[in-house]
């Protein structure tokens, strides 16, 4: 058996040989569909299925807030529903909540800011992991003047301190601040997100602990599912601790009517779901797509390789009769034909893992998927490719390997007029195999085009500012070195002027909170004037200064924004944005009314001054729904702020002396996150543009695998039908009328694959609807573009061979074997 087996692959090597064209074509048809598979279930498996550096992954579960006031979307949660939570859901065994927090770290060198994490300290008992260096902070470090202890990430350990053993009690100064280095995590740990460097402990004040901090949203939980119990129990018994507190407030305190008329008309409610799917992001979910759109790909390229070797199988009639003759029987010619399927098989297996390990570095870097995920090739990849390599064995063998071992085979081998290739089976599956070449490659150009067609709609969105030659950057304010709001308020002030004294800056401002930045603010308010039974409202709220609306190019609808006289008068004054009036004053001009912060309505009051156009925030496909008031930076300051600089120069060359101008200020003040505000929504079309970018390689690659079908099912027609077209003309056919018949062939072929590719199209649109803005999913333009450029790509592949049937020499022709 071996033996034979041996012999086989020697004998398939050489005709691979002889044949370099033939072989190259198959093994870069079959490359680009195992490559294509590979690298996307690569990306999926990493995302999806690799083991998280966590204990009993699968029973962690992320928990927000939801309220179908917003459209039914999730947020975070305050600080007094985690106790509840925490306290009042069995169904978690454990629970943490946490923050980002950023530290400006003044070493050796400039200053550096690192994105830090606030934690309860059940954060590591909750994920089951300990440190591998050292300990984490507990129970007794989660209190007030306990907590200057900080856990470093592997990865800054050994950056920073070159994996010093010595690290544990070294004294790091964060934010003005000393903090105690008490251990180091593993190395594969990370949470939430790969670029958290060090984690300190979150520490409830009083103030913190109050039932008007509902509604105060700015944190997350992570939990532990208890032994047995589900996402559904933990949902249930938190919708149950939400009613005790509407009971609860109603019972005991005045406001408890406001609250439970918030909880009702904003159908407040709490979710659960997988950690994994909150660590993978929205983006990720592309994946599931491109793995249908890989796998169509590589059934084109199985079709194109099987109509390659049903074509080789005509050709190779002399050789094939000649082993007959000598005595090999239908299953030994069988063999060798699946063995040379094999080699093929594997060669362009090994081509296409090549391939697919330089596309996972492509794809891993370009911001669609979560940057924790490790992409790394493995027993799955390897075992994924083989599974791939045997399923395309034998889809393209077995149709040549069948009609080989079949009786067709011995008899037409004999006959000079009639090639085994040439047989009405064969020409029938070989047109088969094109029409679902066709149909296949329309649906996926459709599929491109419908995501092509919503991309663009998407990014020609307006923002509801101007974002062009906008740069903008990120500073932190520590509280050691700037105490209080109006510390921190005078600091952006001084900064800022620096910035906006530099050459080529037409205008510069300061806001708390950036669009496209990925940070919010939100906070519960009371309208004076309603009654305190009326639900409580929630708004997103930002704190800037009088030249940021100018700087962004955000209308002035009505009214006034704020000038350089509120700022020094600090002023309770608001600017609130159209989504705002528009919801809670409908009917009456917003101009001049109050409201106060938090629910009980017992606060300062602020005076509304003007209106503003709505700004999206965070999705260019989302209208600008969220509510949205503005603070004076004077009155109302901030330890976090960016910077926005309009310049007509590019923003980039401005960057350093940016730096600098900030360091002249405050040696010790690190910038970072810099970039334009049109890379900031560049970003944030990722999730589109990503995806949309390699199905559109696919797209293309099954275009020209269908054209390379049509030409040569037709190439191999004029071959088999010299004789006959010779003849055709020696009696009187012109060359016009040859090349017709030929076209009339490609066409019919053309237009039975167009057909039932526009049915698989209209699924695919279907199927894509979730994913469209602004398109339906029958969209006709886009049909008939997807048909237009399939059928001028088909007559192209289809003149070729037309063309050179028109051109033969009719002697040559009669005397054609």
């Amino acid at each position: 058996m071996l033996t034979h087996l041996f012999e086989d692959l020697r004998h398939g090597l050489r005709v691979f040989a002889a044949k370099p064209a033939f072989t190259l074509i198959a093994v870069l048809t079959l490359a680009l569909g195992i490559g294509a598979n590979t690298l996307v279930f690569t990306l999926i498996d990493g995302v999806y299925f690799s083991t998280l550096p966590y204990r009993d992954a699968d029973a962690l579960v992320d928990v927000h807030q939801g309220s179908t006031h917003f459209g039914g979307g999730w947020d975070n949660v305050s600080i007094p529903d985690y106790v509840d939570l925490h306290a009042g859901v069995p169904a978690l065994a454990d629970s943490a909540l946490y923050t980002d927090a950023s530290f400006n770290l003044v070493a050796s060198g400039a200053p550096e800011r690192l994105q830090g994490l606030r934690a309860t300290p059940s954060l590591f008992s909750t994920l089951g992991v300990g440190a591998a260096v050292g300990r984490v902070f507990g129970a007794d470090e989660g209190v007030a003047g306990r907590d200057h202890v900080v856990v470093l990430s592997d990865a800054v350990w050994r950056n920073r301190f070159g994996a010093d053993p010595q690290v544990l009690d070294r004294s790091l100064r964060l934010d003005g601040v000393d903090y105690r280095v008490i251990g180091v995590m593993p190395p594969r740990f990370m949470f939430p997100r790969a670029d958290v460097a060090l984690f300190v402990p979150f520490v409830f004040s009083r103030d913190d602990l109050v039932d008007d901090q509902r509604g105060v949203n700015y944190s997350s939980i992570v939990g532990r599912l208890a032994p047995g119990a589900t996402l559904e129990q933990v949902e249930a018994q938190a919708a149950a601790v939400v009613q005790h507190n509407v009971e609860r407030l109603g019972a005991s305190a005045s406001d408890g009517e406001s609250y439970a008329g918030w909880v009702q008309s904003t159908g407040l409610r709490f979710g659960a779901g997988p950690l994994r799917e909150l660590l993978s992001g929205s983006n990720a979910r592309e994946l599931i797509m491109l793995q249908v759109a890989v796998a169509l790909v590589l059934l084109i390229a199985l079709a194109n390789v099987a109509n390659l070797l049903l074509t080789r199988l005509s050709a190779r009639r002399a050789e094939l009769a000649t082993r007959t003759a000598l005595g090999a029987s239908r299953l030994d010619i069988a063999r060798q034909l699946l063995t040379e399927s094999i080699l093929l098989a594997v060669l362009g297996a090994a081509l296409g893992f090549a391939g697919a390990w330089f596309g996972v570095k492509i794809v891993a870097g370009s911001g669609l998927l979560p940057a924790w995920a490790t992409f790394a090739v493995d027993y799955r990849m390897l075992t994924f490719t083989l599974i791939v390599t045997v399923a395309a064995t034998l889809a393209f063998g077995l149709a040549p390997a069948f009609i080989a071992s079949g009786g067709q085979l011995h008899t037409t081998l004999r006959e000079s007029s009639r090639l085994a290739g040439s047989s009405p089976a064969a020409r029938r599956v070989r047109s088969s195999l094109v029409v679902v070449q066709i149909a296949l490659a329309i649906a996926l150009l459709a599929g491109a085009g419908l995501l092509l067609r919503s991309f663009a709609k998407a990014a020609g969105q307006s923002p509801g500012f101007s974002s062009s030659n906008v740069l903008t950057a990120h500073l932190t304010l520590p509280a050691a070195k700037y105490p209080d709001a109006a510390a921190q308020a005078r600091a952006a002030r001084s900064m800022l002027d620096a910035a906006r004294a530099l050459p080529g800056v037409e205008a510069a401002a300061v806001t708390t909170k950036l669009p496209f930045s990925g940070e919010n603010a939100g906070i519960v308010f009371r309208i004076e004037g309603r009654a305190a039974g009326d639900s409580l409202p929630h708004a997103a709220w930002r704190s800037v200064d009088e030249n940021f609306f100018a700087t962004l190019g955000i209308p002035v609808l009505r009214g006034r924004v704020f000038n350089s006289a509120d700022w020094t008068v600090k002023g309770r004054n608001i600017v609130v944005d159209a989504s705002f009036a528009q919801r809670y004053f409908p009917d009456a001009d917003a101009i001049g009314r109050h409201i106060t912060l938090g629910g009980s309505g017992t606060g300062d009051a602020y005076t509304i001054i003007g209106v503003v156009g709505a700004v999206k925030h965070f999705d260019l496909t989302q209208p600008a729904q969220k509510p949205t008031f503005y603070f004076d930076l004077g009155a109302h300051g901030s330890d976090s702020v960016f910077l926005a600089l309009r310049t007509p120069v590019a923003p980039a060359a401005i960057a350093e002396a940016l730096r600098a101008a900030i360091r002249s200020v405050d040696a010790e003040q690190p910038l970072f996150n810099i970039a334009t505000l049109d890379e900031r929504i560049e970003s944030s079309l990722t999730g589109r543009r990503v995806p949309l970018q390699l199905l559109a390689l696919f797209a293309a690659c099954a275009l020209l695998l269908a054209a390379i079908g049509i030409y040569g099912v037709l190439a191999f027609s004029v071959e088999q039908r010299t004789s006959e077209i010779g003849l055709r003309m020696a009696i009187g056919a012109d060359s016009r009328r040859v090349r017709r018949g030929v076209l009339a062939d490609g066409a019919r072929l053309v237009g039975v694959g167009v057909g039932v590719g526009l049915l698989g199209a209209l699924a695919t649109g279907f199927a894509l609807k979730s994913r469209l803005f602004d398109v339906a999913p029958v969209d006709l333009p886009s049909l008939a573009t997807v048909a237009a450029v399939l059928i001028v790509t088909a007559f192209a592949a289809c003149w070729l061979p037309a063309r050179r049937a028109a051109r033969l020499d009719p002697i040559v022709a009669l005397r054609h074997e």
